[in-house]
């Protein structure tokens, strides 16, 4: 058993499982409490919130990466890695982009316009992300190739 191998997995696995917790978290929040008179303080409790931890696992997942080593020949792992950023990507893409569409079909009002260049800018990050993911996912190899 090659213990670089099992702690890079570990950590993966951990780091992975608090974005996702993290970005389930905020769209939780955000459409079941946020409401349109307090929107911008909530927006704003909701990122500080779950921003850092979120963080925090996307470092784990590169620290993983890194223990776990074999960049060019892991291809099993560049494909749950890819898999684990498109699927975030996912869906901060939809989450916020839902929300600033919600925002843009009620009426843009002068106090939206902060809120609307967040959303779109986190609807750009989470497409981006998508593409990133989709970058990392290996060419021509399938999941359980060595």
């Amino acid at each position: 058993m090659n213990w670089r191998y099992l702690l890079g997995a570990a950590l993966m696995i951990l780091g992975g499982a608090v974005a996702a917790a993290m970005v389930a978290l905020a769209t939780v929040v955000i459409t079941n409490f946020v409401e349109w008179d307090n929107s911008r303080d909530a927006l704003g409790t909701v990122a500080a919130v779950t921003v850092p931890p979120a963080l925090f696992g996307l470092a784990l997942i590169a620290l993983g990466r890194w223990t776990y080593g074999d960049w060019q020949d892991a291809a099993p792992v560049r494909q749950a890695s890819s898999l684990t950023v498109r699927l975030a990507g996912f869906l901060i893409a939809v989450g916020l982009g839902a929300m600033l569409l919600f925002l843009l079909a009620t009426g843009l009002a002068p106090d939206d316009q902060n809120a609307a260049i967040v959303l779109g800018l986190g609807t750009s990050i989470g497409v981006v992300l998508v593409m990133f993911g989709l970058r990392m996912k290996p060419r021509g190899r399938r999941y359980l190739d060595d």
